[in-house]
């Protein structure tokens, strides 16, 4: 039952969130949309904010797992999936709940060094490296970059995130984004160099 009513609250937390924000979202609303008491969401999340760190707990989960189940399974070439996968968290920023949630209220609400480091956390440095040690591969970089530009790299997408989550034209902040992401990637790349194995 516990792990039911749980599941309640994260859905009718989420739903909330993203249409109504953060503040605008009270946790009397979310109990009754979970058809439970305020009591309920205060003894699985503490508070409101507590479901709320919950909420964007799995939602970045969620597009950490899109991202990678996208360049992974999707036929691209191994050298490919630094570029792939970029585009595709993107791409999930420039949907109504992620920009809700993780990009408009989450900064703000958790602090941006929590927002950070639940991005961390849910693998994105992780995909970073796992990406560009198939360009280490591939002989585009030496394999002492693969740490630093993990991070970089993660440091220009999240600001890239804050920026879309921030416009008020997001699906031309989104492209613009994009566009100069892609053109970070083929100045850190190069002259592709011929891998002798």
């Amino acid at each position: 039952m516990s792990e039911e009513t749980r599941r309640r609250l994260l859905s009718a937390g989420r739903r909330a969130f993203a249409a109504r924000g953060f503040a605008e979202a009270s946790a009397e609303e979310i109990s009754d949309k979970a058809g439970l008491t305020r009591g309920a969401l205060h003894y699985q999340f503490g508070d409101k904010r507590g479901l709320f760190e919950a909420v964007v707990r799995a939602l970045v989960a969620e597009v950490a797992e899109h991202v990678a189940k996208e360049t992974m399974t999707g036929g691209t070439e191994p050298e490919d999936e630094l570029e792939s996968g970029c585009d595709s968290l993107l791409a999930s920023y420039g949907t109504p709940e992620v920009r809700s949630i993780l990009l408009r209220d989450a900064p703000v609400v958790l602090g941006l060094a929590t927002w950070q480091r639940l991005q961390e956390e849910a693998g994105q440095t992780a995909f970073l490296r796992h990406a560009l040690e198939h360009w280490v591969e591939v002989g585009w970089i030496a394999a002492a970059r693969v740490e630093p530009l993990a991070r970089l790299l993660l440091g220009a997408l999240m600001q890239a995130a804050l920026a879309i989550g921030e416009a008020g034209d997001r699906d031309a902040e989104l492209d613009r984004y994009r566009s100069e992401i892609r053109a970070l990637l083929q100045a850190i790349r190069g002259t592709p160099q011929k891998h002798v194995r």
